[in-house]
Order: C-alpha cells, then sequence, then structure tokens
C-alpha cells in the first residue's frame, strides 16, 4: 500500500496545486487544492477511486473544469506509474468528469477513475 499511495501522491501533486488524501485535508488548508481516494486492489482486480478538485470562485467552475481537464489529459486512456515494485496504471472511468455542487464561494469538480496495482501485495 506504502507503493501506491507514494505513487498516486507524486502524481497528482504534479498539477501545480497540492494534493492530499481525501481524509488527510489540513484544516486550516488554502484553495485551490485537490483531493484523491486510497486505494489499492488486489493485482489480478481493478478498483474505482476518485479526485475532487476546489477553487475559491463565487461565480464560476471554470478553473475547476479546466483543472480536471488538464488530469484527464494527462490520464488520456490510461497511464503507466512505475513504483516501487511494479507498476500502477490509472484508467478513466465514466463519466469521466462531473461537476461538482458549489459549497458557498468553493467550485469543485470530480474524476471518476480506475486503478490497478501491478505488484507484490504489502510493497
Amino acid at each position: 500500500m506504502i507503493s501506491t499511495a507514494k505513487t498516486l501522491y507524486e502524481f497528482f501533486a504534479g498539477f501545480g496545486i497540492p494534493a492530499y488524501q481525501a481524509q488527510l485535508v489540513p484544516k486550516e488548508v488554502a484553495l485551490p487544492y485537490l483531493t484523491y481516494s486510497l486505494s489499492e486492489p488486489e493485482w489480478s482486480r481493478q478498483s474505482t477511486f476518485y479526485v475532487n478538485v476546489y477553487y475559491l470562485n463565487e461565480k464560476s467552475n471554470f478553473d475547476a473544469l479546466q483543472k480536471a481537464d488538464e488530469i484527464a489529459a494527462a490520464i488520456g486512456e490510461g497511464i503507466r506509474l512505475r513504483c516501487d515494485g511494479g507498476l500502477i496504471v490509472i484508467w478513466p472511468g465514466t463519466p469521466l468528469i462531473q461537476p461538482l455542487p458549489p459549497d458557498g464561494n468553493v467550485q469543485g469538480a470530480y474524476i471518476n477513475l480506475s486503478i490497478n496495482a501491478y505488484h507484490m501485495p504489502g510493497i
């Protein structure tokens, strides 16, 4: 699981805004940022997971949707990420991107993804 956690963090932290596991967002974090769920399927199975992108914007979700498009473009039809002991593959899900309902001045986008973890369990 550690290998998957490190690899996902390194990938999602590469989009110019802070990245956090969904349950580990600091209380006083400033927008924008993204969150991702952390799951590791058995090597022969695929699992779903998600990324949420959040921006401070009272009137438009354009920034959130633009960042979601950037992430989706990087994933393409599937992206292979090398990790300790093997490989992580991230696939687009359906529907791929959806706007999140506004929460006050916070606008967001939801990205639906799947993951395969091709490495030995416990790595």
